[in-house]
């Protein structure tokens, strides 16, 4: 049989139409609603918020925008996530997706391994950020005498496969950063960072810090320790340990103040000072050795 070209142009128009009407018929808020009750089942602590669901191509789903929080504390908002499922997997145990949006004017790309049809879901999500600026993590808004500033790139990765509330690695590099008081520190209202490296592993119960350092011009700091969750936040116990080594020229430049006379010693300029921060978010205490 030999199509003419005028057949071809119905058939193409019949095709277009009928992707349009289900475009436009699509069942955003349901789908939605689907998304959400499933990931609230597989992730109790986990609040996913987003105002519908769009479909997308490749085969997908498009929510936006989105908002996530992790018993009610707010984590970050998106413009949308792009969610795009593994198309072999579809006929698998294991589930694969993949997904993607902007966070600010970075980025957000990740790949979770799900296998839903147990009694617990067993999950693995590995996701990286690229040049996503620190203050998009509402978060932080928990600590508001600090603002920190800067672009961070970071790895994260939740695992539930060894334990039913799961763990979360992150590494994270933050690239110039700048650490705002909003309350000046002995005097000081903004201290500038080269970098921070920091490693740390998050589960529902405890931060545990395993690696920070910041390197800069001004001072050198290496922090270490951990914060017990409790409710509400404020009341979560905090037992860190920071060492802050100051440069020569930062040294020179506080000489004749209080944080000159802390840290201008020479065994502070060889070997560091030592905080322990200890107590609550909302009412911490600090020990200087």
């Amino acid at each position: 049989m030999i199509f003419s070209r005028k057949t071809y142009l119905y058939v193409l128009y019949a095709l277009a139409a009928v992707l349009v009407f289900l475009y436009l018929r699509f069942p955003s808020q349901t789908v939605r609603d689907l998304i959400v009750a499933r990931i609230a089942q597989a992730q109790p602590g986990l609040q996913v918020t987003a105002d519908g669901a769009y479909p997308v191509f490749p085969p997908g789903i498009r929510l936006a925008p989105l908002g996530l929080a992790y018993d009610d504390i707010p984590i970050v908002t998106m413009a949308h996530l792009k969610m795009v499922p593994g198309l072999i997997s579809l006929f698998r145990q294991q589930k694969e997706m993949h997904f993607s949006g902007p966070i600010g004017s970075g980025s957000l790309k990740g790949r979770a391994d799900m296998v839903l049809d147990e009694r617990q879901p067993k999950i693995n999500v590995a996701m990286n950020l690229a040049r996503v600026p620190v203050e998009s993590m509402e978060f932080l808004n928990i600590w508001p005498e600090y603002k920190l500033v800067g672009e961070m790139n970071s790895q994260i990765d939740f695992d539930n496969r060894k334990g039913a509330d799961g763990s979360t690695a992150v590494n994270m590099d933050i690239s110039p950063a700048r650490i705002v008081f909003n309350t000046p520190l002995l005097g000081i209202e903004q201290m500038d960072f080269n970098q921070i490296i920091a490693e740390m592993t998050v589960t529902p119960r405890m931060l545990q810090i395993t690696r920070c350092e910041a390197l800069g011009a001004q001072i050198e700091g290496k922090i270490t320790g951990s914060i017990v969750f409790r409710e509400p936040i404020q009341n979560s116990r905090i037992t860190l340990s920071c060492v802050l080594k100051p440069q020569p020229a930062f040294a020179a430049e506080h000489k004749n103040d209080m944080l000159g006379t802390l840290l201008g010693s020479e065994s502070a300029q060889k070997r560091g000072v030592v905080f322990r921060i200890s107590g609550t978010l909302g009412n911490p205490s600090y020990v200087v050795r």
